[in-house]
Formats: structure tokens, C-alpha cells, sequence
């Protein structure tokens, strides 16, 4: 009988105790959003760190640490835990985008394409991703690589004005005037006053032929 009960004071220690543990880390999780929302960044990087501490998931801690470090734009820190959270989840979309940001908030093109391109490894549909690297390729006079991006991102939503452009400008930059024609047309039907849309349609209806369909 004194078995039993010792079995049970002992299951119930280890319950409270868990509980306990539980409760600590939800708290530091807690205490972090609501650092944040009060744009302290480096006190909500330290309940983070808190959190991980009192046995809160890693990736969710190394993850969570890589956004607040860039808000307060400790930026060689923000790469870091993205790196460390790269690692623990393989396949997450969000250390790779966090670097992006990283990179993107430096003026750091190569650094960015760099992230994208792994992003895009995981998701090769990630919409987004897709039409910061082709914008990179493209401002590089890279037009052909440019276009195999923007025409993904284009067939992922064929109404959306900005990748129909960024399509079309990909292709009159190749001399592929002719192809560029139809998207050009589109966009003066559905967004006339858009950036250079005009001139995208005139140049395609005055420019020079393109190459053949098939003959790229």
C-alpha cells in the first residue's frame, strides 16, 4: 500500500513539476509578442532566449530569434539563427525568406538571389520568390534567366499586372518582341496607367519582330 501511494505522490511531483516547465516557457513565448508589439525587439530577444532556455523548441526559438534580431537590425546576428534554424528544419520556407530580408534590407542583390534560389529549391512555385529573383537576373541584363522566373510567377496568376510586365519586359529585352505582344495587349486592357506599360505596348506594335514561337 505505502508502494502505491509513494508511485502516486511521486506520478503527481513529476505532473506539477512538467506543468511547472510548461508554463515557464509558454510565459517567455508570451512576454516576447508582447515585447515586439511594443517595438522592443531586444527585450523580446531575450524572452526568446528565455524560452529556449526553459526547454522551448529549438527551431521555433532559433527561428523566432532570426525575425527580432532582424526588426532591430542586428543583421549579422539575424543570419545567424536563420542559419541555426536552416539546419534544425531542412525543408522550412521561412529561414530562407528571413535571409532574403536580411539581404534585402543591405542592398546585398547576390546574397539575396543566393537565399531565393534555396527557397525556391523547396518551392519552386513560391510566387513571391520568384519575382524578387527574376528582378534581380533582370536589373543584371540577364533577360533569359530573368524570364524563366517571371514566366512561373506569371502562369501562377495570369491577372496580376506586375508579373505580366516583368514577363513582357523579360522577353522585349531578348528582342522577342513579337512574343511579348499578347501580354502587352492584356495589360493595356486591364491596367493602362501602370509603369511603362504604354511604352511596353507601343514598342511592341512598332518594334521589330521576334524570333518564332519555339525559336527562342
Amino acid at each position: 500500500m505505502k508502494t502505491h501511494i509513494l508511485i502516486l505522490a511521486f506520478a503527481f511531483a513529476t505532473a506539477v513539476n512538467a506543468a511547472d516547465k510548461l508554463h515557464a516557457i509558454s510565459d517567455a513565448w508570451q512576454q516576447s509578442l508582447v515585447a515586439e508589439s511594443n517595438s522592443d525587439y531586444a527585450g523580446a530577444l531575450d524572452s526568446v532566449l528565455a524560452f529556449k532556455n526553459a526547454g522551448g523548441e529549438t527551431y521555433l526559438a532559433a527561428v523566432r530569434a532570426g525575425w527580432l534580431s532582424y526588426l532591430n537590425k542586428d543583421y549579422v546576428k539575424a543570419i545567424q539563427y536563420y542559419t541555426t534554424a536552416a539546419k534544425q528544419e531542412p525543408r522550412a520556407l521561412t529561414p530562407h525568406l528571413g535571409m532574403m530580408n536580411v539581404y534585402q534590407a543591405q542592398n546585398q542583390p547576390e546574397d539575396v538571389l543566393r537565399a531565393a534560389r534555396e527557397v525556391l529549391k523547396i518551392d519552386q512555385f513560391h510566387r513571391p520568390t520568384l519575382l524578387v529573383a527574376g528582378e534581380i537576373l533582370f536589373n543584371q541584363k540577364e533577360y533569359r534567366k530573368a524570364e524563366v522566373y517571371f514566366e512561373r510567377a506569371y502562369k501562377l496568376m495570369p491577372e496580376d499586372p506586375i508579373g505580366m510586365s516583368w514577363f513582357g519586359w523579360s522577353q522585349i529585352n531578348q528582342g522577342q518582341v513579337r512574343l511579348a505582344a499578347p501580354v502587352f495587349e492584356k495589360l493595356m486592357q486591364i491596367n493602362p496607367q501602370g509603369y511603362l506599360v504604354h511604352d511596353g505596348y507601343a514598342i511592341t506594335r512598332s518594334g521589330p519582330p521576334g524570333p518564332p514561337p519555339g525559336k527562342r
